[in-house]
């Protein structure tokens, strides 16, 4: 409303009307800005809030003493605001009484009474009512007719220009805070930059000789420590912990603090409306140098007051009690009753009620600085853990230097010492690669550290890479090669343009680096004055270039590469720092490859450069063309490319010609290819290509249950129920393994259900009692297994069983480590008379038999003269395939005897025991417990196989094999390959295949040719190596594919050796031929 104004005069218009008109009219004439209620009250407004303006914006209250203004109730309300403010009151004396006289005039119907009674109130005189601040105060005395107005006006404008300056910046700084406060405290309203530089000396100005003219009001300090606190990214020097209670008690050390220039975190001040309590309070104390905890019984007590001393104590902060009311030692928890208190509960308070606490602000400043870096470095290593340790947070240059040598002297402290996050930070910091690529390298001058480092934060909050030097005041010639070497390897230069800057060498210099290398620099300013002057600058110089006369020696102030280069104005947009943000990042990001490719290409043509031009860092044939284009276009965008662009693209393009000839790669891969062939027909690969045949297949998908079969479990409560029965003579103790009574019960139960085949995957080498013979006997879905004995002793099938209803159980097992893996369907073999004579599997037998009832035709593979026809064996139109040495992953022919396939495995996810992929849970399953009890419904066993099979592996007459789904009973392997027959005749799911010899040896003569072809154009070792791991990619993913889908092995093993001896081959052939 107001404008500042020097003096604000508040007077009793009764008697000092024309007084005060006079003698505003006379400091006027002196050059002095006055506030006077007939000259700066506009019609129409709020007086008191005109008023109340004035006196914010005034630097002097000047007070005429007389009886009315003493009396006034207005003049009062003036004086405790002007108190209020701590304005500089000056008081000058101007009528001390009014006589009998005056009064009547002013109420001419006013009886002697009334004039008494207008005595007694002491209204008359200046004395008896006087504003006790006034009282204390000394007067100027302009007494009319007694003092001399003309020397009483000289001493008070000599009490104006005692301390001018200071006392105007209190005003400035005041009305500031008021448009801050005003604003619901908006941060863009707070102190940046020189203005909060001069108002923290102001702060700290101290007047030892004499008393100040006014001191800052708790408003202007908290309104300092805020602008400090935001400059400073929200850090503070001080957190303060105190119980609720002690809410006076803290706001006055709260005040004290900032009087003293300190900034300081309290929940009452800093934590926005919204937020989450807790969390702003940590950010509080990993974001200060020092918590101060304001120690009371209450305090004591208080579980946030300890909430936060764990957190600052898990931080490794400094924390200094101070006690602020008496309290028992046993009270305070160990931890901090083993620090050095401060102790205020005595200490008298100064005359604005501000407690003195010199004793604690000394403890602040002790070792400021390192626990100042302490801090910072905390920050930083916070950052970087929640940004999912983002690599743009991490320390650079001289800040890295600077952050390492504290950290060496830090670890030594038993105090405070660095935690394991702030060493990992340091240690990943120097870690990291010297020639990262930086997104942008940002030039600015000591002034402009405040605009800058919010410039460079908010750049890493986008994600983007930055190079920023902090201090370059002391810089040597190793900060100036490293510079220099960031410059280029920079996408982007962003300079914060400034007066200083532009005068500055350093900054110059870097300013001609980035134009010799043909940088995109754009210029960011943030003060009001800049751009004139630099449209000025742009004028003269474009005045000097294209006039007609002789160009005149004058320089100028701005350099080369700003006179073309884009230009963002902070001050744009009312000093939106997000919105004139927007604009820098746009530019940022405009044409991103060609900047990138610029940058890109710059890098590898220094490097060739400093490795005397090697061959080994030009540019490959598939980025020639791409580089090329570029360049191409690149004349017409910025930035230009450099000469040193040129040149190395020329020098890619000469050595093009320099290659491994193509007849190396093939005879080095047919090389290969015959090596690894020799090694897998002597049988020294079987061994990796089985365990990769294994990994492929547990990729395969789980399917559904297989609902054909069931299979009935003899796990150990099974087995407990029938020792049970035994014992309780229910049973019949009979030779072997399940009791014959049982087995009988068992197989009416099954019987009686309707199951269409019931396989008993046990051997019976011994008679049944009649009973159970004469069912045996009767049954015809009933299918018994023996053994044959292959070279060792065998196991004779049932003898109550007809040979017809009886299958071999032997697996075809790998050994392998010690163990026997199942990997191969074993289906059929010659016939063992007469223990086993049979020549088909219990599997297969099952499968033969459900299928001829389904209809699907069976045809043997076996010869009448003895052996098997290849690929020989039919499920209706569906051909069985039979392994053979070369055709698959198994080179060994004694172990292929007989008709033989691959297994495919079915699985299920298994709950119970969180197993993924299940092979034992390929069909519904029950234990011969709940079979027997009843507790099995009729529809899990009608019209399905029922296997029945010992599961419990401690007892005897259990089987057990290893799979690639790990160990597993006989009875789930048997009834595994059973459900792949049918499945495979009856759903289409498909049989595991192979590729012929012939596809092999092209596929792993193609991968050997790769491989050498990789290493013929990919000269780098790096890229290489990328290369490399991209082609292993493929072709894992193609062998994964195959297996997957379409239920094919692919040798995987053979074709990566080949890949990369291949690849070894040919890299060094490549490197001899451009390195002679």
């Amino acid at each position: 409303m107001n404008p500042l104004q020097d003096v604000f005069i508040s007077y009793g218009r009764a008697d000092s009307r024309e007084f005060a008109a006079r003698l505003n009219q006379r400091l006027i004439e002196s050059g002095l800005e006055v506030w006077f209620d007939f000259d700066d009250i506009p019609l129409g407004v709020d007086y008191q809030k005109q008023i109340d303006d004035g006196i914010d914006k005034a630097d002097n209250f000047l007070f005429i003493i007389s009886p009315h203004s003493v009396n006034s109730p207005y003049c009062e309300l003036e004086i405790e605001l002007a108190l209020k403010r701590n304005k500089r009151i000056l008081p000058i004396l101007h009528v001390e009484e009014i006589s009998r006289e005056t009064w009547q005039q002013r109420t001419p119907e006013g009886t002697e009474a009334e004039w008494e009674a207008y005595k007694a109130a002491g209204k008359h005189s200046h004395f008896p009512n006087m504003h006790a601040a006034i009282r204390k105060i000394n007067w100027v005395y302009f007494r009319e007719g007694i003092d001399d107005f003309e020397k009483s006006l000289q001493d008070l404008l000599a009490l104006f220009e005692r301390d001018r300056d200071y006392v105007h910046q209190h005003t400035v700084l005041l009305s500031q805070a008021l448009t801050w406060q005003v604003n619901h405290q908006r941060p863009q309203d707070l102190l940046v930059n020189e203005a909060l530089q001069a108002a923290e000396r102001w702060l700290q100005t101290e007047f030892r000789d004499r008393q100040p003219p006014c001191i800052p009001t708790r408003l202007h300090c908290r309104f300092i420590s805020e602008s400090l606190k935001n400059a400073q990214d929200g850090m503070t020097e001080v957190f303060l912990s105190h119980a609720e209670s002690d809410r006076e008690t803290f706001e006055q050390i709260y005040a004290a603090l900032t009087r003293a220039g300190l900034t300081v975190w309290s929940n009452w001040h800093d934590i926005q409306t919204g937020v989450d309590f807790k969390e702003a309070i940590n950010r509080g104390i990993e974001t200060t140098d020092n918590v101060v905890y304001l120690l009371s019984p209450e305090a004591a007590q208080s579980p946030w007051c300890q909430l936060e001393l764990d957190y600052a104590m898990q931080l490794n902060k400094r924390i200094i009690p101070v006690l602020i009311q008496p309290l028992a030692l046993e009270a305070v928890s160990p931890a901090i009753a083993a620090l050095q208190f401060i102790d205020l509960t005595a200490a008298p308070p100064e005359a604005d009620g501000v407690p003195q606490i010199g004793e604690l602000l000394k403890a602040i400043k002790s070792e400021a600085d390192y626990y100042h870096t302490h801090k910072q470095l905390l920050v930083q290593a916070l950052k970087w853990e929640r940004q999912l340790r983002n690599p743009c947070v991490l320390l650079q240059g001289k800040e890295l230097n600077q952050t390492v040598a504290w950290l060496q002297v830090a670890q030594k402290r038993t105090q405070q010492p660095p935690l394991p996050l702030q060493i990992d930070f340091v240690q990943t910091s120097l870690q990291q690669p010297a020639d990262l690529g930086l997104n942008v390298f940002i030039i600015s001058h000591s002034r402009d550290l405040t605009f800058a480092r919010k410039l460079n934060e908010t750049l890493q909050i986008q994600g983007e890479r930055t190079w920023f030097e902090t201090d370059r005041v002391a810089a040597s010639a190793e900060l100036t090669t490293l510079i220099t070497q960031n410059i280029e390897r920079a996408e982007n230069v962003v300079v914060v343009v400034s007066v200083e800057a532009l005068a500055d060498p350093p900054i110059l210099a870097d300013l001609q680096t980035a134009q010799t290398l043909s940088k995109r620099v754009i210029a960011v300013s943030y003060q009001a004055e800049v751009m004139p002057l630099v449209n000025q600058l742009r004028t003269k110089l474009a005045h000097q270039s294209f006039s007609d006369g002789p160009s005149q020696p004058e320089p100028t102030a701005l350099p080369a590469a700003l006179m073309t280069s884009s230009w963002v104005d902070f001050c744009d947009r009312d000093g939106d720092f997000v919105a004139n943000f927007g604009n820098l990042y746009r530019i940022l990001k405009s044409h991103p490859d060609h900047v990138r490719n610029h940058t890109r290409l710059l890098m590898r043509a220094t490097s060739w450069e400093q490795a005397n031009r090697d061959d080994s860092a030009l540019l490959r044939p598939k980025e020639l063309p791409k580089a090329e284009q570029w360049l191409a276009t690149a004349a017409d965008l910025s930035p230009p490319p450099a000469d040193l662009h040129k040149t190395y693209l020329q020098a890619s393009r000469d050595v093009l010609s320099r290659k491994v000839k193509p007849r190396s790669v093939l005879g080095v891969s047919l090389g290969a290819t015959l090596l690894i062939l020799m090694a897998r027909f002597m049988g020294l690969l079987q061994g990796a290509e089985l365990l990769a045949y294994d990994h492929l297949l547990r990729q395969r998908p789980n399917e559904p249950q297989d609902d054909r079969f069931l299979t009935v479990t003899i796990d150990a409560d099974s087995g407990s129920y029938l020792r049970e029965g035994l014992i309780s003579e229910r049973y019949t103790p009979s030779i072997g393994t399940l009791p014959d009574d049982a087995l009988i019960e068992v197989l009416r139960i099954l019987q009686q259900n309707q199951a269409r085949l019931v396989g008993l995957d046990f051997y019976r080498d011994f008679p049944a009692n009649p009973e159970l013979k004469s069912l045996l006997e009767a049954s015809d879905n009933f299918i018994a297994v023996c053994n044959l004995s292959q070279g060792g002793t065998g196991v004779q099938q049932p003898s109550e069983v007809d040979s017809a209803q009886v299958g071999f159980a032997n697996m075809a097992g790998d050994q392998q480590a010690g163990l026997s893996y199942v990997r191969r369907h074993f289906l059929m073999d010659g016939a063992d008379p007469p223990d086993c004579d049979t020549n088909t599997a219990f599997n297969l037998l099952l499968a033969q038999r459900y299928l001829a009832q389904e209809g699907v035709v069976f045809s043997s593979p076996a010869k009448p003269e003895g052996g098997f026809r290849g690929n020989g064996m039919n499920l209706g139109e569906v051909v069985v395939p039979n392994l053979f040495v070369a055709r698959g992953p198994y080179y060994n022919a004694a172990e292929l005897q007989g008709y033989q396939t691959l297994l495919n495995f079915r699985t299920a996810p298994n709950p119970d025991e969180n197993i993924a992929k299940d092979a034992t849970r390929f069909a519904p399953q029950v234990t011969l417990e709940a079979l027997l009890t009843g507790q099995v419904p009729r529809e899990l066993i009608a019209d399905r196989i029922v296997l029945i099979g010992y599961t419990d592996l401690t007892d005897r007459n259990a089987d057990s094999w290893d799979t690639p789904y790990g160990q597993m009973p006989g009875v789930f392997l048997h009834g595994q390959k059973a459900s792949q027959l049918i499945s495979a005749a009856l759903d289409d799911r498909p049989l595991l295949g192979w590729w012929s010899l012939d596809k092999e040896l092209l596929w792993i003569a193609a991968w050997a040719i790769a491989g050498g072809l990789l290493a013929r154009q990919l000269i780098r070792w790096p890229r290489l190596a990328g290369g490399w791991a991209i082609a292993v990619v493929l072709l894992y993913s193609s062998c994964w594919l195959a297996m997957v889908a379409y239920s094919v092995w692919i040798p995987f093993v053979p074709a990566l050796l080949t890949l990369t001896i291949s690849t070894g081959g040919i890299s060094i052939l490549s490197y001899r031929l451009r390195h002679p």
